[in-house]
């Protein structure tokens, strides 16, 4: 039996933002499935090469760029801390006051870096050294959208993702903010929006989560409602995916495969194209392969996984072994 390792940093409870996340009043639930036999995680000193200023940090997300570095976003003063696909720290970047609370982290083709900040209400587009190229939103404050009265205002956006033709894609609504996917051209122009609080099918009670697959299908996890929906681009739903357990991160990878995390519930796990669950691993807590919230995740160009655990302060390698 192999030893798993996790490679961690300082387990710090933080922040009491209304956009901080709440674990749940309830018992933590596993994925009823297999154990996902083909990951290993790895001790953190052998996986980055953390410098010390950075150590201690919550890191919200983590992402692959165009040339196979990762790059963490990450919630200390610095936005971004880039490594080289063997963990050596390469630079940190950001102009410090960017970034009020880090969340979602979306890499385009044209190495373009787009984040959310969850506590400032906006979604921007920044060049690859995190200048600022496009704001969507209006900073420090919150609402509808609203065109007709000019109402530029987002909730609370989690995450973000582009379609095949350069649209973009808002998921919104952490805390006590009205989750909804927004829908806006290359050019940040405003299209359309849908979704609203509940349990029914098209709603959300925390929309946390995007992705888009090359047919331009949306998926959104519904964290809480513990479940994905499939949407097109219009907004129409094409139908959910049903989970046991929370639904926290998702991640298209090239094997034909959704990978997600399921946040305070503690675990990776791999699901095919129909919904179906065909492994996890790990569990809450703050030992070795644990999470106190498992609340991004990425894979690289060698199908390793990296987990950012925004409780525990760390981020997660775990490698592919088979």
């Amino acid at each position: 039996m192999k030893i798993i390792k996790t490679f961690c940093l300082i387990a710090l409870l933080a922040a009491s933002f209304d956009v901080a996340a709440q674990r749940p009043n309830r018992l933590l639930f596993p994925l009823q499935a297999y154990t996902l036999t083909e990951y290993v995680p790895i001790e953190f000193s052998e996986a980055f090469d953390m410098p010390a200023e950075f150590q201690g940090e919550s890191y919200a997300a983590i992402q692959v760029t165009n040339e196979g570095n990762l790059l963490v976003f990450s919630r200390g003063e610095t936005p971004f801390i880039e490594f080289d696909n063997n963990g050596r720290f390469i630079r940190s970047f950001g102009q410090a006051g960017l970034i009020r609370r880090a969340h979602g982290l979306y890499l385009d083709e044209e190495g373009n870096i787009w984040v959310t900040d969850v506590a400032d209400h906006v979604a921007l587009k920044l060049d690859a050294n995190g200048n600022e190229l496009m704001t969507i939103g209006t900073r420090g404050q919150r609402g509808e959208w609203d065109q007709a009265a000019g109402a530029q205002l987002l909730d609370q956006p989690n995450d973000l993702a582009l379609d095949s033709q350069g649209n973009i894609y808002i998921a919104q609504g952490h805390g006590s903010g009205e989750p909804r996917v927004l829908k806006f051209d290359p050019d940040g122009n405003f299209i359309r929006q849908w979704g609203s609080r509940g349990y029914g099918a098209g709603q959300f009670w925390v929309a946390h989560a995007i992705e888009i697959d090359a047919q331009d299908t949306i998926y959104v996890a519904d964290r809480e409602n513990m479940r994905i929906h499939r949407f097109d681009t219009d907004g129409g739903l094409l139908g959910e995916w049903l989970f046991d357990a929370m639904v926290c991160a998702l991640h298209l990878h090239n094997d034909g495969y959704m990978y997600i995390t399921t946040g305070f519930d503690g675990q990776l796990a791999k699901v095919d194209m129909t919904g179906r669950v065909l492994g996890a691993i790990g569990r809450p807590g703050r030992e070795n392969g644990q999470f106190g919230e498992a609340h991004a995740l990425t894979l690289d160009f060698d199908n390793n996984a990296y987990i950012a655990d925004v409780i525990n302060l760390r981020i997660q390698k775990y490698q592919r072994i088979d």
